[in-house]
């Protein structure tokens, strides 16, 4: 075990309440843990500590399925409502029906979208304060189905309509011409289930939202309801390779007149969204994102792109080629 494993398993076992002992045999099959920095700019901890790795390996137990990891970190991070208010409310702040029926979860579920509008937390941490721990746990136990639907890593599609067309590198962003995104498949929950969304981040640092509004006429979303679909944008998939190929506008008359981009690469894109596209048979485009591969899921990406400025969006129709 590395110096680095011991400090981890002293740090887990002051969080946690646990025997270092304990803590040294979980943290020796740890599981990737994902960067969950973005918790403590949330409002629901109300400044108060964020315990980030206890968070962070308690989302990558989920994400891995280790129920004997679960069980030691789930009490653990009760202990720390802080926390347990920034993981969840990442969550249950983001969409606009309750994601857990337990009564707990059902009760807690406003006081964090209030606190999301007004950016005060501070109804919502006192509220989980109020809680049993067996409530709180039920409030934590419904954030984290969430996050570990967010399992697969975040994969990444190039969309640079210069270089795809000139056949060239898209390590760098076109010199001119119509901004370049970089494309980030995912799923989030919403009343009617699950949701097959793309998140598009600028290659070239400072396009903002005005791109997809002025060019793309997308409306602004706050992510509280889901876009009614738009049959004019596509998003195109190769279905014997299951790749994008591109996303595009049609005019009336059935051409091509935004293209977004096409992909100048094309890696399979995650099984699990696949079946999912194939399903709904639509995808949630939304925008712009910021440094997306950098967060555990497609929900906590929204949520920090959510933080750093508006979103627009539109709702794609597929098709497969």
């Amino acid at each position: 075990m590395t110096s680095k494993q011991e400090s981890a398993a002293r740090r887990l076992a002051r969080a946690t309440g646990q025997s270092y002992t304990r803590m040294r045999n979980l943290t020796a099959h740890r599981h990737p843990a994902p960067d969950l920095s973005t918790l403590a700019d949330l409002p629901y901890a109300c400044g108060r500590p964020v315990e980030l790795e206890l968070a962070a390996v308690l989302v990558g137990a989920c994400r891995a399925g280790c129920r004997p990891c679960q069980d030691v970190f789930v009490p653990g991070l009760c202990r720390h409502l802080p926390t347990v208010a920034a993981l969840s409310g990442a969550v249950y702040g983001l969409w606009p029906v309750p994601i857990s029926r337990s009564p707990a979860a059902l009760a807690w579920y406003p006081l964090v979208r209030q606190a999301r509008e007004s950016g005060d937390g501070s109804a919502a941490l006192a509220a989980l304060e109020g809680m049993s721990t067996e409530q709180v746990a039920d409030v934590l136990d419904g954030a984290l189905d969430h996050w570990a639907a967010g399992g697969a890593d975040v994969q990444i599609v190039s969309l640079d309509p210069e270089a795809a067309a000139a056949g060239e590198d898209t390590g760098s962003p076109p010199a001119a011409g119509p901004p370049a995104y970089d494309l980030f498949p995912g799923m989030v929950n919403t009343s009617a289930g699950p949701l097959p969304i793309l998140i598009l981040e600028p290659r070239k640092p400072g396009i903002g939202v005005g791109d997809l509004e002025t060019r793309c006429g997308w409306a602004r979303w706050d992510m509280s309801v889901v876009p009614d679909p738009d049959p004019a944008w596509r998003v195109r998939l190769g279905i014997a390779t299951r790749t994008l190929d591109a996303v595009v506008h049609i005019d009336d008359e059935g051409w091509d007149d935004i293209v977004l981009g096409e992909a100048a690469e094309h890696p399979a894109l995650p099984g699990d969204w696949w079946d999912l596209v194939d399903q709904v048979q639509h995808v949630l485009l939304c925008g712009p994102g910021v440094a997306v591969d950098s967060h555990a899921t497609p929900a906590a990406a929204l949520a920090a792109a959510a933080a750093a400025g508006p979103l627009a969006a539109v709702t794609a129709r597929v098709r497969f080629w």
